[in-house]
C-alpha cells in the first residue's frame, strides 16, 4: 500500500497529525510497514478455539473461539466469553502471526500453536485450565 494511503488511513483511524506522521514514518518502522501491508493483513482471520477446557470460571468451553481480524478481537463473531486471563496469552500468538504476514511468511508456518490461559490449574494452585488451537484462515 502506498504511502498516502497508509497516511489517509491513520488520519481517519486515529486522526493522526501531520507532525506525528512524519515521526510515525521514520520512528515506528515495524508498526508503519504492518500498515503498508495492510491489504495482505484483512484478507485473513485469527481464530484461537478452546480444545481443552478444565474449571474454567469464565465458561469457557471446547469448540469456542476467538475472532481476530485485522489485528483487532471482534466480539460479535466470538463465540468464547471474553476472558483477559485467555486473551494475555493468546496477544503474542497474534503479534507474531501478524508479523509473519506483513513479512509474507506463511502464519501457519510455526511449531507452536497452542496457548494457554494465564490460571495455572488445580495442580499448580489455580482452578481452571483452558487450552487454544491458534490458526489463520482467509476470509472469503
Amino acid at each position: 500500500m502506498e504511502e498516502a494511503k497508509v497516511k489517509d488511513i491513520l488520519k481517519q483511524v486515529v486522526n493522526i497529525s501531520d507532525e506525528d506522521w512524519e515521526t510515525f514514518k521514520t520512528g515506528s518502522a515495524g508498526v508503519y510497514k504492518f500498515f503498508t501491508r495492510l491489504d495482505e493483513v484483512v484478507k485473513t482471520r485469527i481464530i484461537a478455539e478452546v480444545i481443552e477446557s478444565k474449571y474454567c470460571a469464565a465458561g469457557l468451553k471446547n469448540g469456542q473461539k476467538f475472532v481476530i481480524e485485522g489485528g483487532a478481537l471482534v466480539p460479535e463473531k466470538c463465540t468464547a466469553p471474553l476472558c483477559m486471563r485467555a486473551l494475555g496469552p493468546i496477544t503474542g500468538f497474534v503479534n507474531t502471526i501478524l508479523e509473519k504476514i506483513v513479512s509474507g511468511e506463511d502464519p501457519n508456518d510455526r511449531v507452536f500453536m497452542v496457548a494457554e490461559c494465564l490460571d495455572p490449574g488445580l495442580e499448580a494452585g489455580g482452578l481452571g485450565k483452558v487450552k487454544f488451537q491458534v490458526r489463520v484462515e482467509p476470509i472469503a
